[in-house]
């Protein structure tokens, strides 16, 4: 980061530190270090605002608690991490787009925004992913239909479409290296962290019609302030933080500066994740020997299945190989990896080294002369569903009464899973288990499967750490956000997160998150005609 500016609101040597730039960005995870990095090389003065330090920590770390009203929701604990790159210190690095297949037919909720969503990532998916380093296009379908050959066939006559999906690299996971990297215009960029964001001020007074933002007042653990004035500002907060902020701005002033329709916070979703099958053990080397994952130009590859024709409703869904391997050198390789992500040194024993030496060994022959994931004899391998719960107001998050260490009102959030969110996880895996039958009796090729009993009560769904709808957008009364991104009602104002996207649809957020921001990024600085 040489010649971006990286300021410690904590260590400043004023009690009050003012700063001027074109964007504000508020939040500095996987959205919003991307998009500072485009405007930046675009052109433009950008600041980027983050309330952890340079090294990521759990929430409660720096007083980010959530409360809950209804079920706790691991999303809100074990999902979210503060500090640079946020919680891309502790993902999986999953890339894989929402598509034609998340249109709703018919179409039961928010009809207007499906679409968008999916022409943005359609549009902006190879330059994303340029960026990210991997230049070659995603081909997220050929890819599979490539690799597994008649079982692709097979598989998508019997209705189940298969993909491919690519993970970044352990040494790119954490999307703080793209602050590392040289780039056109990195003078442009500022960064500012152990700044925690508590109030706003609007240019002109306090009129809900057509409001303005006109500066940021941003507060560290010492009391240190920064007074930020941009022309443009952009919450990038994660999903839970990012309707937080919009909440508190709404509730700062007498009469709500965002439109008093928004439903800010409500429609909080999530994929809900269940084992529908196992494999049957004597059919785990055929299950490797086809769908273990694979590298491709020194990424994972790992392959899913969409439906072809689901019937009409509001869910979507995918289904998944896991591989359970439990492995000594697994276990070390996954921890010096992890380490390496979250920047820190790895924990590990003399002994739990030694024990994983051989497995090592195999893993690298895997992975460099075979281009697969070597997955040890034995291991035991499940079909995973996650399907997108229902989207409902009553799963929303809002301001609670008690406040946290920088005097903000803490998060409350209802969550929970319905009955019906089950029983559409029973019906959609009875439909995929039923295509599976169909395809294995096109190619025996395909291991054959053994349904659990969803009923049973071990078989409790999960939700996967993947926030959508608290902020999402549309043109309709409820939205928060519209088609661009831009609050309503507020002129400059927008935000980038997975709570924009009204439902969790058949893919894993973040890359549609960041082909949005890309696309943000150029509207951003396209010339005035």
């Amino acid at each position: 980061m040489s010649r971006i500016a990286l300021i410690d609101l904590a260590a400043s040597d004023d009690a009050t530190r003012e700063e001027r730039c074109q964007v504000c960005i508020v939040g500095a995870g996987a959205a919003g270090i991307y998009l500072a990095r485009r405007l930046a090389a675009r052109g433009m003065s950008t600041l980027l605002v983050e309330a952890g330090g340079a090294n990521c920590v759990m929430p409660e770390e720096i007083g980010f608690e959530a409360d809950f009203a209804a079920d706790p929701y691991p999303g809100a604990t074990q999902g979210r991490s503060f500090g640079l790159g946020g919680t891309t210190s502790r993902w999986g690095g999953l890339l894989f787009p929402h598509t034609e297949a998340d249109r709703r037919n018919p179409p039961e909720f928010e009809p207007d925004v499906w679409p968008r969503i999916i022409a943005d990532v359609a549009e902006f998916a190879d330059d994303v992913l340029t960026h990210l380093r991997y230049g070659h296009g995603g081909e997220f379908r050929p890819f599979a239909c490539r690799i597994l050959g008649p079982a692709a066939s097979a598989l998508s006559d019997a209705g189940l479409l298969p993909g491919a999906s690519l993970y970044l690299p352990f040494r790119a996971k954490n999307l703080a290296t793209l602050l590392r990297r040289g780039f056109p215009g990195q003078a442009n960029l500022r960064i500012v962290v152990n700044a925690v964001a508590s109030s706003w001020s609007i240019a002109g007074g306090e009129s809900p019609d057509g409001a303005r933002l006109r500066a940021l007042t941003a507060i560290a653990p010492n009391g240190r302030r920064l007074e930020v004035t941009a022309d443009r500002f952009v919450i990038s907060a994660g999903a839970i933080e990012s309707a937080r902020m919009l909440l508190e701005l709404n509730g700062r002033f007498a009469a709500p500066v965002i439109r008093r329709t928004a439903a800010i916070g409500a429609y909080l979703s999530d994929h809900l994740s269940l084992p529908m099958a196992d494999v049957a053990p004597t059919d785990r080397k055929k299950a490797v020997r086809t769908f273990a994952p694979r590298f491709c130009r020194g990424w994972m590859r790992s392959f899913r299945f969409l439906e072809l024709a689901p019937p009409p409703g509001p869910n979507r869904a995918y289904a998944h190989f896991i591989f359970d391997n439990t492995s000594a050198a697994f276990g070390v390789a996954k921890e010096v990896l992890t380490a390496l992500q979250a920047r820190r040194r790895p924990k590990l024993t003399a002994g739990e080294v030694a024990a994983g030496i051989g497995g090592i060994a195999a893993l690298a022959w895997g992975r460099y002369a075979r281009a697969a994931l070597h997955v040890p004899t034995g291991t035991g391998v499940r079909l995973q569903l996650d399907i997108e719960q229902i989207p409902a107001a009553a799963n929303r998050i809002e301001l609670g009464p008690a406040t946290d260490r920088f005097g903000r009102r803490r998060p409350v959030i209802h969550w929970r899973i319905t009955a019906a969110d089950v029983t559409n996880m029973e019906a959609t895996a009875r439909r995929v288990l039923e295509s599976w039958r169909r395809a294995g009796a096109l190619y025996r090729g395909l291991p054959a499967l053994l349904p659990r009993d969803l009923r049973a009560a071990a078989e409790r769904p999960y939700d996967v750490y993947h926030p959508v709808g608290a902020c999402r957008m549309g043109e309709d009364a409820e939205s928060v956000v519209d088609s661009n991104l831009r609050v309503w009602g507020v002129d400059n104002l927008w935000v980038v997160s997975t709570a924009v996207l009204p439902s969790a649809g058949t893919a894993n957020p973040t890359f549609t998150m960041l082909c949005l921001a890309e696309g943000l990024a150029r509207r951003m600085t396209v010339p005035p005609a």
